[in-house]
């Protein structure tokens, strides 16, 4: 590969063709590895082809251009990862959430759900203030990652680090302020 690059250039697409042919299958396979989803392997495969040709200029003619790619194949497995915790963070919250308001519950546990919601957005109020973002414009205003994106003018992966962070955050709170020991069983961050 780097006989390629040093006749060619980092903008030939005689390189790029090759890269593809040359390191496409043990990419995919990497990916598949990690992630164990055919979908998620193809498109990290895809997306890691699309930034090593947008960052190839970068590349150290000389240094093991294999090992290059691979780390860029690790780190998109690594974002899709991140990208599903999220989602997975964010699912549980809302189902808790939506389990505190299901049924018509009476008086009594209209006022502790009430609490609850209560406490839970003081525990949100106390997040930093681009964790308590996402969170308000997730929870309150049921946007989804793709509009909240739009909105703080920040890209979905960023949207989804900070909901994940914020979540753990929350988790934290409640596993150690003792005023919120009720909340450890009825929510589930």
């Amino acid at each position: 590969m780097d006989r390629l690059i040093g006749d060619h250039g980092v903008n030939d697409t005689t390189v790029m063709e090759a890269m593809v042919v040359e390191y496409r299958t043990p990419v995919y396979r990497l990916a598949l590895s990690i992630l164990r989803d055919p979908a998620d392997a193809q498109d990290v495969t895809q997306d890691t082809f699309i930034q090593a040709a947008a960052g190839l200029h970068t590349y150290q003619v000389g240094t093991n251009f294999k090992a290059w790619l691979l780390r860029i194949a690790i780190n998109n497995c690594h974002m899709i990862q991140r990208k599903r915790a999220a989602r997975r963070a964010l699912q549980h919250a809302w189902d808790s959430i939506a389990r505190l308001g299901s049924n018509q519950p009476s008086t009594e546990s209209q006022v502790v759900q009430d609490e609850t919601r209560g406490e839970l957005w003081t525990l949100v109020d106390s997040l930093k203030e681009k964790q308590r973002l996402v969170v308000v414009l997730r929870m309150s205003h049921d946007l989804t990652v793709n509009e909240i994106s739009q909105v703080l003018g920040v890209n979905e992966k960023t949207v989804y680090t900070r909901l994940y962070d914020a979540f753990a955050q929350l988790r934290v709170l409640i596993k150690i302020r003792p005023e919120f020991a009720h909340l450890r069983d009825e929510v589930q961050l």
